[in-house]
């Protein structure tokens, strides 16, 4: 192994602990949606309405990111949906989830998901061996479920968000 590699493995391994929300990103071609689970996807800016999603360049989202019309979906999951988070993460080039999909002004994103947005393509930018795609939300919403619970990714496993903290808990400790 060289020591390039040994350096990837060891970034990798040291942004296995910063703990992430759920998200899959999906997009119409032709009949058929494609999705990708996210890794990277956070909102930019409330004025306008922006969120951001980075996608590996060699994969089949960045290509079809890069001729879509424009628009796409992020669905942030809720820890009942593992399964489609985890289907998404391994066969990127499948269109048969088995997970509904509902369809937004034309553009799918994933049916009971937590948070959906339907997006459209406003800039990307190069970000190594990925593309930083920023999306206009152009609509969106969330689930009617009055105590929702996030899907949460963390050291290469799914976990279940806790008890939340009480107000004194969280005041004070140093970094």
């Amino acid at each position: 192994m060289t020591d390039d590699e040994t350096e990837l493995l060891r970034f990798r391994s040291t942004l296995r602990h910063f703990p992430s929300g759920v998200a899959v990103v999906t997009v119409a071609h032709g009949t058929d949606v494609h999705g990708m689970t996210a890794s990277s996807f956070t909102s930019v800016s409330l004025d306008p309405r922006l969120c951001s999603v980075s996608v590996n360049k060699p994969g089949r989202m960045h290509k079809l990111l890069k001729q879509t019309d424009g628009r796409y979906g992020i669905s942030v999951l809720h820890d009942g949906q593992g399964s489609i988070a985890d289907f998404f993460a391994r066969r990127p080039w499948s269109t048969e989830s088995g997970a509904a999909m509902a369809w937004v002004d034309g553009c799918p994103v994933l049916a009971g998901a937590l948070v959906w947005l339907v997006c459209e393509k406003w800039a990307e930018y190069e970000g190594g061996d990925h593309t930083i795609f920023v999306g206009r939300v152009l609509d969106h919403g969330a689930t009617a479920n009055p105590d929702p619970s996030p899907l949460v990714h963390h050291n290469s496993a799914y976990h279940r968000l806790g008890l939340p903290m009480a107000a004194t808990d969280r005041s004070g400790g140093e970094a």
